[in-house]
């Protein structure tokens, strides 16, 4: 076992958003999540994680995770060897601050309310089926407190683009797009891809906004690949 893999996970996520990577890819690194919830801008949360790990490592964040470890790479290029970015963006589309604060505010009024009027877009539309699945990850989202979702929403809402970070970028980077997301637009995958030097872009099928758990077995196996190979 060589090497250091951050897992990073999105809005209201924890470490059981990457289980099946912590479990199957503990053979190859390392692993750790940090969940960055306590901090009040993306500044604040890439040098969390630069302050936390020492020395290189690979980086991979999902959603807001990706988003803070575009900045990651781009703070320390000499630091982050592999970078996966799922489900995650690089613009801003119009309305996406204002659709922020609103989601925050509902969180603040009524929290379970909140989560749900969103959660009919998270997931591919065939995972909606899986009652048992659904309800586990009903739970999960509850974990959080809604301080912690207040924090990173309005994180996201002050500094949503990265595009100035991407030329930064000199990790080996892999994209991931869930084939179905619905929360993220499908140009923005393709766009980062072509814009951080020499990334590939990866699609899974049947997962939407949640690939890590929508399709554990599938990224997992794409990661692995990924650190196992030569360099860029």
């Amino acid at each position: 076992m060589t090497g250091r893999l951050v897992l990073v996970p999105g809005v209201g996520g924890g470490p059981w958003l990457w289980q099946h990577q912590l479990d199957h890819l503990s053979d190859l690194v390392r692993t750790e999540v940090l969940v960055l919830d306590e901090q009040a801008t993306r500044a604040e949360m890439a040098q969390y994680v630069l302050d936390r790990v020492t020395g290189t490592f690979s980086l991979a964040g999902h959603s807001l995770g990706g988003w803070v470890a575009q900045e990651v790479a781009a703070r320390a290029p000499d630091r982050v060897e592999k970078l996966f970015l799922c489900d995650t963006w690089t613009r801003s589309a119009p309305g996406t601050v204002e659709s922020l604060d609103r989601y925050r505010r509902h969180l603040e009024r009524d929290r379970d309310g909140a989560l749900e009027a969103h959660f009919d877009r998270l997931l591919a539309p065939g995972r909606y089926t899986d009652r048992e699945f659904c309800r586990r990850l009903r739970a999960w989202q509850r974990r959080m407190p809604v301080s912690g979702y207040v924090r990173q929403l309005r994180a996201l809402a002050r500094d949503h683009p990265t595009v100035e970070l991407l030329p930064r970028i000199a990790a080996d980077t892999l994209v991931v797009r869930g084939r179905h997301d619905r929360v993220v637009h499908p140009d923005e995958a393709p766009l980062l891809a072509s814009s951080v030097h020499r990334a590939a872009l990866a699609l899974i099928e049947d997962a939407g906004h949640c690939t890590p758990i929508e399709q554990p077995q599938a990224l997992t196996a794409v990661m692995r690949l990924w650190l196992t190979r030569g360099p860029a």
